[in-house]
């Protein structure tokens, strides 16, 4: 039995919403997972996730994947210049598509689909600058999100750091939300720009939301051993951070 995918446009935005197949012991209301660049992160991995459903080694949640407009603008927090001479700066629209995510897409998939409400039922996840915007999320959204998923974060990007360590997550925060923080052991390599500090810019990521209140057990650090900054290692993280994040 497969699971059902539909496809809207909403806010100039394709989004696609997959319902895991209906079995005896798992009818839902389901957890609700928003991810970023949905179609290369599970779109193209469908049936392996189907696969795994299937043997319950996956929970069953609902998937919202959004494709962004623009990723330079859509997933970036503020501007900031490009990396390479001649390529497009970073636009820093990243607050108006997490308002468009809250405020439009949220609504009308709790409206339409079957899925459980609160934080420790809705997670948000991406991979490179869709962890980064994933990661802003979780700060700037902590009453929204609880289940954060950033696979290869481009913590690189100017003043995020900074702004990790100067936010401040309110009382309690660290009692509801989970992490999953992966990075490839091998990315940044060959870099000579501040993309060559992948690997230690997401261990400090992760020691920033430890300092922060956050117990051990709840952000998982994943090193993704020999894998380098690409989409085929980003899917394979996928699945593995859905396990972790509602386990």
């Amino acid at each position: 039995m497969k699971g059902h995918l539909d496809g809207v446009s909403l806010g100039g935005h394709l989004v696609h919403i997959y319902t895991p197949p209906a079995s005896v012991n798992d009818s839902g209301p389901y957890p609700v997972l928003y991810v970023q660049d949905g179609s290369s992160l599970f779109l193209s991995g469908l049936e392996e996730l189907e696969r795994l459903l299937s043997t319950g080694e996956l929970p069953g949640v609902v998937l919202v994947g959004i494709q962004p407009v623009n990723r330079l603008d859509d997933y970036t927090p503020w501007r900031a210049a490009a990396l390479v001479e001649g390529r497009p700066a970073f636009g820093g629209g990243g607050d108006a598509y997490l308002a468009f995510v809250v405020t439009e897409v949220m609504p009308y998939v709790e409206a339409r689909y079957s899925v459980q409400t609160g934080l420790e039922h809705t997670g948000i996840i991406g991979a490179s600058l869709g962890g980064l915007i994933s990661m802003y999320a979780a700060f700037k959204y902590e009453d929204v999100f609880g289940r954060i998923g950033s696979i290869s974060g481009s913590y690189w990007y100017p003043g995020m750091m900074d702004y990790m360590r100067s936010a401040s997550f309110a009382t309690g925060v660290a009692e509801t939300h989970r992490f999953y923080v992966s990075v490839g052991t091998r990315e940044g390599e060959g870099k000579t720009n501040v993309q060559k500090d992948m690997v230690s810019l997401t261990l400090q990521a992760r020691e920033v939301l430890l300092a922060q209140g956050l117990d051990e057990k709840d952000v998982l650090l994943v090193l993704d051993q020999d894998a380098v900054h690409r989409v085929d290692f980003f899917q394979r993280q996928f699945p593995e951070a859905i396990k972790w994040l509602f386990r």
